[in-house]
């Protein structure tokens, strides 16, 4: 009935049944308010041991010494679900999650290793978008909605396009392949490194629209090694039958956006005419595996492999990387900012001075360009160069005030030269950006 309510009369009224049997699915119910009723209660036991129980009608997260109301869900429970808590309506990840395929609770994805409860880490609207239409911060805060109510699941919108006209609206198979792809890869689509383009914001791009022009994400020229939450479309990518069917499969052959229930064995079949076997295909070539970035939840390997040998941990440090969308034809910016993201993950000095001469040539031609600057600033303090880390931090600053990471970074580089004053004012806008 929420997401009913949240899509309105102009789908209903003429497509009722679709849009009723889309609020069943798992897309549609991957984000919202907690309804204590419904949700799970039990208890996790790691170096703290936390209880989730029901008191005075809402769903707790209890721990020896403090306790958080669990306010929000992302995840459908279909695989998993992690929970929010809102404080003065500035939203943060609680360290626990449900894993439906083992039926309890446990720590969620990043909090294995916490020897204290951390429940300081902010969601941001970017965490929210595959889960949320129309999620996005409030100005001058980077983890409060403008709209709390924004938190409904995934809309119709996300992949017909709200225009207000019903014939400027987009139906995704009628599309050109790269743009009929761009719709789902929007959220199924993650690479090693995924960047925003200079100028651009991901809330503006549309079904129909080119998503290059929003996105850059960059791969494994080879595909990735491990299985991944959101791998699926670089997985299918370099599947055998991708390589050969081309653009005529694609996410839409095997799944059904508006109903719960899929078939895969009668695509399976529109090739392969004389099957091996007369069980489901994809129980040995579309296996189920832990996604090392994925907690204790298991996901479909889209790479469609004759054997399952994928790997399920964590995979190794990448040799190179490919543009997705642009293949050897990606823009220095990006290159540089892709290679810096890998140095920085790995600590690895040979990416970063691999990104440095890029960033450098690209914030010559590029002169407005936050995000830019703003890794220019981290390499040069990282460097020991803390004078021109402070003027970078700043022409970001300049461009775009409400940047976390860049506040934080000028804070840090503003106290290790001895302005402390400077630098607790810096550190004071950071967290009004993230808490009250």
């Amino acid at each position: 009935m929420l997401f009913l309510l949240a899509v309105g009369l102009a789908c209903v009224d003429c497509h009722k049944d679709l849009v009723e049997r889309y609020a069943r699915t798992p897309m549609a119910n991957s984000s919202g308010a907690v309804n204590p009723a419904l949700e799970f209660t039990g208890t996790v036991e790691s170096t703290t041991r936390y209880e989730i129980a029901r008191h005075r009608g809402k769903l707790e997260l209890r721990w020896p010494g403090g306790q958080a109301g669990l306010d929000f869900f992302v995840g459908s429970r279909r695989m998993g679900r992690s929970y929010v808590y809102s404080d003065n309506g500035f939203l943060f990840q609680v360290p626990v999650g449900y894993y439906s395929t083992r039926n309890q609770w446990d720590l969620a994805p990043g909090y294995e290793h916490d020897a204290q409860p951390d429940l300081n880490r902010p969601i941001g609207p970017e965490c929210l978008y595959c889960h949320a239409t129309g999620a996005r911060a409030a100005k001058g805060t980077w983890n409060r909605l403008a709209d709390p109510a924004a938190l409904h699941g995934v809309s119709c919108e996300r992949c017909h396009g709200d225009a207000p006209s019903h014939d400027r609206l987009v139906n995704p198979r009628k599309l050109p392949a790269r743009r009929r792809d761009a719709v789902c890869e929007q959220c199924h689509l993650a690479g090693e490194v995924r960047l925003i383009q200079p100028g651009k914001s991901l809330d503006d791009f549309r079904p129909g629209q080119n998503l290059a022009d929003y996105l850059e994400v960059f791969v494994r020229p080879a595909g990735p090694e491990s299985m991944r939450v959101n791998g699926h479309a670089e997985a299918l990518a370099v599947s055998r039958c991708r390589q050969r069917a081309g653009d005529r499969i694609w996410c839409g052959s095997c799944h059904n956006p508006h109903a719960a229930a899929v078939t895969y064995r009668e695509m399976c079949l529109t090739c392969h005419t004389r099957p091996h076997r007369e069980e489901d295909c994809i129980a040995c070539h579309m296996p189920k595996a832990r996604a090392y970035d994925g907690g204790h939840a298991v996901f479909t390997d889209h790479s469609i492999p004759a054997l399952p040998t994928r790997a399920e941990s964590r995979p190794g440090e990448p040799r190179q990387l490919l543009s997705y969308f642009r293949g050897e034809r990606a823009s220095p910016r990006n290159l540089g900012l892709a290679y810096a993201e890998l140095g920085s993950r790995y600590r690895n000095s040979q990416w970063v001075e691999k990104a440095w001469p890029l960033l450098r040539a690209a914030a010559q031609s590029q002169p407005r360009d936050p995000a830019l600057y703003t890794r220019i600033a981290s390499i040069l303090a990282a460097d020991g160069h803390l004078d021109q880390a402070e003027q970078y931090y700043r022409r970001s600053l300049h461009l775009d005030p409400d940047q976390y990471d860049a506040l934080t970074g000028l804070a840090n580089a503003l106290a290790r030269r001895g302005r402390d004053a400077e630098a607790v004012e810096a550190r004071r806008k950071a967290r009004a950006m993230v808490s009250r």
